[in-house]
């Protein structure tokens, strides 16, 4: 299959999102439904096409996954309006998606021994975790009977935030940069998310959080491909 160049997807990633982001704001159902999905079908296709023949497929088929469980989740939580099951499907789908993300960065970070970690890594790494647990205690009651879930949710993003940010960064720190961007706009997009379903909705609620979604899923893509492979031209 040939691969997509970087400047290619780009345009075709931001105009879909903006499509969608646009379909959603103006209730544009069908519109949204039908594009929505395509954006992580796209960065799936789009991954999995630029790293034909590089090493490390292990930590390929890790964020692939993730990708995969991430289109479900955007699917799923797509008819919320429906049922609430499918916002319970969405969360699950997307903690599978962070398990994923979090094995990979794992596998990144034991395959790039000995590490050479800065003490402001672990103390941003800290400050994910203490921001997760902060964003859980003082709004724990708002979550009602998803109390049990959203703690579980909180507990795999904070970690795959945390296992973004300790890999190591000198060895390709573009990439580094880039995938811990990405992990933490994925936090911040599931922080305006719970905000507005549990505690306040609040204006612009949606292109907020897709709009930093769709950020994130680009930034950890095309981050952990300079990570994969270098050099790469973007």
């Amino acid at each position: 299959m040939k691969k997509l160049s970087y400047s290619i997807f780009t345009l075709v990633y931001f105009l879909l999102c903006l499509i969608v982001i646009l379909a959603d704001y103006f209730d544009l159902k069908w519109t949204y439904y039908l594009s929505k999905p395509i954006v992580l079908i796209l960065v799936f296709i789009f991954f999995k096409t630029r790293t034909s023949g590089v090493t490390g497929k292990m930590f390929k088929n890790l964020i692939l996954a993730g990708f995969a469980f991430s289109c479900l989740g955007d699917t799923l939580l797509m008819f919320t309006e429906e049922s609430e099951l499918y916002f319970m499907g969405g969360l699950v789908a997307f903690l599978i998606a962070h398990v994923f993300y979090t094995s990979g960065f794992i596998k990144d970070m034991f395959d790039k021994r000995p590490w050479n970690q800065h003490w402001g890594q672990l103390a941003f790494a800290t400050l994910m975790v203490v921001y997760g647990a902060e964003f859980f205690i003082l709004n724990r009651i708002s979550f009602g009977d998803f109390y049990l879930p959203v703690l579980i949710y909180c507990v795999a993003i904070s970690m795959m935030g945390v296992s973004a940010v300790m890999r190591d960064k000198y060895k390709n720190p573009a990439g580094f940069y880039k995938v811990v961007a990405g992990a933490l706009f994925f936090m911040i997009s599931d922080s305006l998310l719970a905000t507005n379903k549990f505690i306040t909705p609040f204006d612009y609620s949606g292109p907020l959080i897709l709009g930093t979604y769709f950020l994130a899923q680009y930034l950890i893509a095309v981050g952990c491909l300079v990570d994969m492979k270098k050099p790469v031209i973007l």
